[in-house]
Parts: structure tokens; sequence; C-alpha cells
């Protein structure tokens, strides 16, 4: 069964989403870009940008590749499995680092965690876009999970809730 097509622990979808933001929300987990993405709704780049800053802190993430995270974890985006071709030319430490940013780590989590630069991770993910017809970070997170490379986080608390400022 397909992980990202079930809800993890059967989220119900934030009723403080209004339409407009759940369809920007839903196109950003598709990996589309601004323009694209006013293009496809008839809106300004800045109104997605808008809509953005005001998604953001509705879900608890704190960029784009966190958002498409939070899209896929919890079902707004259908998405076939597949074992992609471009994820059997990745190197061991190319498949490391993608996992992470499927996790939606920073370069700099992601360069502490394997205990190397965060250059070097910059030079990883350069490596790994064009393997996997990726133009950013997360597009690349979210072929991760549609690949079966990575599997959906946990629900992580909110920037600045009382759970995050505990942990």
């Amino acid at each position: 069964m397909d992980l990202l097509c079930q809800p993890a622990a059967r989220t119900a979808w934030p009723a403080r989403l209004t339409p407009r933001e759940l369809g920007v929300l839903r196109l950003v987990a598709q990996g589309l870009t601004n323009r694209r993405i006013a293009r496809d709704l008839a809106i300004s780049e800045k109104t997605v940008k808008n809509h953005l800053s005001a998604i953001f802190p509705k879900i608890g993430a704190a960029d784009r590749t966190q958002a498409a995270l939070y899209a896929a974890r919890t079902g707004a985006v259908q998405a076939n499995r597949h074992q992609a071709a471009g994820s059997r030319s990745l190197t061991l430490r190319e498949l490391g680092v993608l996992r992470l940013v499927a996790q939606g780590l920073t370069n700099r989590r992601i360069a502490r965690d394997l205990a190397i630069s965060e250059k070097t991770v910059k030079n990883h993910l350069s490596a790994i876009f064009p393997k996997i017809g990726a133009a950013d970070r997360t597009q690349a997170a979210l072929y991760a999970l549609r690949a079966g490379i990575a599997q959906p986080a946990a629900a992580r608390p909110a920037w600045g809730s009382a759970e995050a400022s505990a942990v």
C-alpha cells in the first residue's frame, strides 16, 4: 500500500487553511515553482508568496520543503509509489543525503548528522538533482518519498509551539 496516499495517523486537514491555500499547498507538494503555481491558478507570483507566508505558520513549516512533506504526510497529494531509474545511479552517500533532505533537514543539519561539511552537502545535492530530474530540494524530497527511498517523517510540533520549545 502506498504510504503517501494514507495520512499519518489519520491527521485531518487544518480547518484554518482556506481552499486557495490548500490548492497552493497541493501544487507546492507536486514540486511546482511559484511561477508555475501562479500560472496554473491564474494569480500573481506575489500572491503565491503571500499564500505561502500564511500557510507556513499554520502547518508548522519553516520552508516549502517542509510544507511539501507535510502535504505528503497528511495525504494532500496522491502519489504512486515507483522505483525510479535515477535512484539506481545514486551513490550510497547521495542516497543518505537524499533521505535526510526528505526528512526536511537543512544543509547545516545534514552536514552535522553525516559529519561532513555543509559545502559537501551542497556538492552532493548538485550531483543528485540532475540524476533524479529535480530542480530543487523540494522536488528531490518528493522524489525520495515517491520512489520509496525515504519514508514520511512523523509530525513535528509547530514552530513556536510549547511542544517545540520543550524540544
